[in-house]
This record gives structure tokens, C-alpha cells and sequence, in this order.
């Protein structure tokens, strides 16, 4: 064998090497991270602790598969936290005591209504930063403080209790042994997986996502994509609303505090990309989980909560720091094998 075919077999290796390890790295971190709190942490590894588990990611999972849609062309929505708190109130406010009229709605008549206004909300961020282009972190947290401002006028900065019981199977029922929450995230996490694996509009969000000229050139409808993955974003926030408000049996303004961060470290953890065209719903159950997981394993071992955060935030840090250092490297090698 030639010294030029050792070094195209080498070069091939290293590719399926790096692929493999890209692939199964964050799979590997979350058995060591389940190993660890297996041994640290009181009664984690038990049938009753997995079932919690699921039912505390399972909202932000929702969260986490709408901000994947925004991530895989290449945008991100920083609103999310917000959607969520609008559509928990609205939905809170149309079962509890729709316009203050003290008439009950029917709980699938008001579902409705907080998906349409959080399509219309996704609409609107999409187009903020299709036809203005203006960049997606101020569409989104434009639109963010502008929810919250709606969210405290909708409460009166009072929490709207009293919802009936009727819908309180929706977030804390049960099917089995399984909760209620984890069954719709599960349907969820399904159907986004065939959306993104088997079907054209798929396709074309990759194709966005991963050279946004090109796929225009080539004739897609970019700008119709972009918008779509922001009305898909925030009609998940709207399924999370509504789950979340009948868990708690209340809606408050600050109910989704935080969530977008919390989406946006499962993305990235899991190895979707920032920089759009990449990633999968495995790579989203894995860094839904990891964080799942940590949370939980940090809480039985007594963590407080504040220092919960900071391993968060580092964790999200380090996710998009290793993401944006290996594209660069990338394009670096590219430039260096195209000389």
C-alpha cells in the first residue's frame, strides 16, 4: 500500500473517529453523571426517582424542542420564558374567570385560544426579524419584556388561582405509572423527531439553517421557514403554558421564568448548534436529560438551589464555548486542506 492511501485511510479513520465521538460524547457525560449521583445520592437510582425525573423535564422538554426548531435555522428566542408565563395566565384567566365575568370556559375551547394567540406571537417574532432583519436576541427579548408587561396586566400581579378540576388531570394526572406531562412530551418529542427526519419541511429547515443563501438560491422560501420555526417555538411555550398552569393549578406572570435559559442549555448540551443546521432529537434527549439529571441528583444531595444555577450557567458557557471553538477549528482545517 502507497504512503498517499496509509494517509487517506488515516485521514478517513481520524473522520470516523471524531464523528463517533461527537456522536456518543454527551450519551457517555450523562452515564457518568448518572453513576455519580447512583452512588452519592440517596435512594437516585430507583424506579419512583426516574418517574420524577421525567416529570421534571418534561416541560422544559417542550420548551427545549421549540427552541431546537429556532436553533436549526440558525436563529435563537429568548422569549420563551415569557410565552410560557402568557399562555399559563391566559389559560389560568379563560378556565378561572374568563374577562372577569365568573363564567367557567371549556377547558378545550380555552387550549384553543392560548395556541392561536401564541401562533400569532411566533408569527410576529418571526417576521421582526425576517423583513426587518433585525437581529433574533432583540426580536425575542423585545417581545419578552412586552409579555411580561401584557402577563402582569392580565394577573394584576396576583396569581389566578381556582382552576377546576376538570383540567387538573391534564398536569397532574396519570396513564399507568406514567404522569400526564412526560405522556405529552413524549408526543411531542415523536412528532418533531418525524417532522425533522422524514418529511420535506425537515429538509428545508436544515437546509435554512446550514447556508441560508444557498437555500434560497436553490428556491426555498427561506423567510417562510424562519417564520414557521418561531410559530412552532411558541405554540410548544403555549402546550408548556398550559401543562404548567394545570400542574400547579395557577397561573402566575413569573411562571416561566427562566425556562429559555433553561431550553437553551439542553440544546447546546445535547449538540444542537448555535450557528443553525445542526443537531437531532437524540441530541435534544440527551441534553434534556443531562440537566434533568443534574438538577434532580444536585437536590437529593441537599445543593442549594442558587448553586444549582451557577452549575447551569457555567454548563451553558461551556457548551456554546465548545461549540463555537470547534466550528471555528473547522473552518480553519477547511481553509488549510483547501490550500
Amino acid at each position: 500500500m502507497s504512503s498517499q492511501s496509509v494517509r487517506a485511510e488515516n485521514k478517513n479513520l481520524r473522520k470516523k473517529a471524531s464523528a463517533f465521538t461527537k456522536k456518543y460524547m454527551m450519551l457517555l457525560v450523562l452515564i457518568l453523571i448518572c453513576a455519580f449521583f447512583s452512588i452519592f445520592g440517596k435512594n437516585f437510582f430507583s424506579a419512583a426517582n426516574a418517574i420524577t425525573v421525567c416529570r421534571q423535564v418534561s416541560i422544559i422538554g417542550i420548551c427545549a424542542a421549540g427552541m431546537m426548531f429556532t436553533l436549526l435555522v440558525g436563529h435563537i428566542d429568548l422569549s420563551i420564558g415569557a410565552t410560557v408565563s402568557f399562555a399559563a395566565v391566559l389559560f389560568a384567566k379563560l378556565c378561572a374567570d374568563p374577562a372577569g365575568f365568573g363564567l367557567a370556559w371549556n377547558p378545550v375551547l380555552s387550549i384553543v385560544i392560548v395556541l392561536i394567540f401564541c401562533a400569532l406571537i411566533g408569527v410576529i417574532k418571526g417576521l421582526l426579524v425576517v423583513e426587518t432583519n433585525m437581529p433574533a436576541l432583540i426580536a425575542t427579548l423585545a417581545v419578552s419584556t412586552a409579555l411580561e408587561g401584557v402577563n402582569y396586566l392580565i394577573t394584576d400581579a396576583k396569581p389566578i388561582s381556582k382552576l377546576p378540576e376538570s383540567v387538573a388531570w391534564i398536569g397532574q394526572g396519570y396513564v399507568g405509572q406514567i404522569p400526564m406531562p412526560v405522556i405529552i412530551f413524549a408526543v411531542i418529542i415523536l412528532i418533531s423527531g418525524f417532522i425533522l427526519s422524514s418529511t420535506y419541511i425537515g429538509r428545508y429547515i436544515y437546509a435554512t439553517g446550514s447556508n441560508t443563501e444557498a437555500a434560497r438560491l436553490s428556491g426555498l422560501n427561506v423567510k417562510f421557514v424562519k417564520v414557521s420555526a418561531y410559530v412552532v417555538c411558541s405554540l410548544l411555550c403555549g402546550v408548556a403554558g398550559f401543562v404548567l398552569a394545570t400542574r400547579l393549578r395557577s397561573g402566575t406572570a413569573t411562571t416561566g421564568t427562566q425556562y429559555q435559559t433553561k431550553a437553551l442549555t439542553s440544546c447546546t448540551v445535547g449538540g444542537i448548534s448555535m450557528a443553525g443546521g445542526e443537531g437531532t432529537i437524540y441530541n435534544l434527549l440527551v441534553g434534556i436529560f443531562i440537566i434533568g439529571i443534574i438538577t434532580n441528583g444536585m437536590t437529593i444531595m441537599g445543593i442549594n438551589e442558587y448553586w444549582q444555577d451557577v452549575v447551569q450557567g457555567c454548563i451553558l458557557a461551556a457548551a456554546v464555548g465548545i461549540d463555537a471553538y470547534q466550528r471555528t477549528h473547522t473552518k480553519k482545517t477547511l481553509r488549510a486542506n483547501a490550500k
